[in-house]
């Protein structure tokens, strides 16, 4: 039976005003999102850019740049970090003033890539014959840009996702220990790896050679189950120990929570 022949000659005609209208109206929805994602994109980019030059104005004005010319050693080995990992373009590094504080970051704006070392870390981590837990630090950095940790548009996409409580500091956590595998495969020094981690940890150069490593794991020990998974499931990064640990692990090819069930 051939049901189309069938039909009353107002059905089609409906049909076909209802497809043509209910096209329209889902075409004009579907615009309609383009134009208010347009409409948030557009004052969000010149905010990105305005962000970007004055952040440049700042750096420039008030930190120290590493380049060819000032603090050759930095940029020589912040150059053979970034061959190693494939980046076709460096990020400027900068020497900031910390007062006091021990940290580095990878920042992005728009193409633009920076790498801030704090003045006090570098100080710290300073060894005169050999900087691999310096290198360790400055790789660590690189490995961020690399890794498309500061990517701001993936970053965007994600955003929504970062909503859902904890997913965001868990995703966090993550980079950062892909940041220390990849910083501990470029310098290939598992024990200045770990050094620098604790080091970083106790804010103390002198007592690196006197630190037992063993007994800085074991502390995980004493991290109490209930408000250790509390305090960690709410930090962007994860515990020292744990860092030590996963590194451990890793250099020596086993899984990370492998060392981390039966030591900690």
């Amino acid at each position: 039976m051939n049901v189309s022949s069938l039909r009353h000659p107002k059905e089609n005609l409906y049909k076909m005003l209802c497809i043509i209208i209910g096209g329209l109206i889902w075409a004009g929805l579907l615009l309609g999102t383009l134009f208010s994602i347009l409409i948030f994109l557009i004052p969000v980019a010149f905010f990105i850019w305005l962000s970007s030059k004055f952040f440049q104005a700042s750096i420039f004005g008030n930190a120290v740049h590493v380049n060819k010319n000032q603090y050759t050693n930095l940029n020589n080995m912040a150059d053979e970090i970034a061959t190693a990992l494939d980046m076709k373009e460096k990020p400027e590094m900068f020497i900031v003033n910390s007062q006091g504080l021990t940290n580095a970051l990878a920042v992005k704006f728009l193409s633009r890539k920076y790498t801030l070392l704090f003045s006090d870390l570098v100080d710290l981590l300073w060894e005169e014959k050999k900087q691999d837990q310096l290198r360790f630090v400055i790789a660590h950095e690189l490995a961020h840009h690399a890794a498309g940790h500061v990517n701001f548009w993936i970053n965007l996409l994600m955003k929504p996702a970062m909503f859902i409580p904890f997913l965001g500091s868990a995703y966090s956590r993550a980079c950062e220990l892909t940041c220390d595998r990849i910083a501990a495969e470029i310098i290939n020094n598992k024990s200045a790896s770990i050094n620098a981690l604790i080091t970083l940890a106790s804010g103390s150069r002198e007592l690196v050679t006197a630190t037992n490593n063993d007994s800085f794991v074991q502390q995980e020990l004493s991290v109490p189950t209930v408000f250790g998974f509390l305090q960690e499931i709410t930090s962007s990064h994860p515990r020292m120990t744990k860092r030590v640990i996963a590194i451990n692990n890793y250099q020596l090819g086993e899984q990370e929570s492998t060392l981390i069930a039966r030591e900690a």
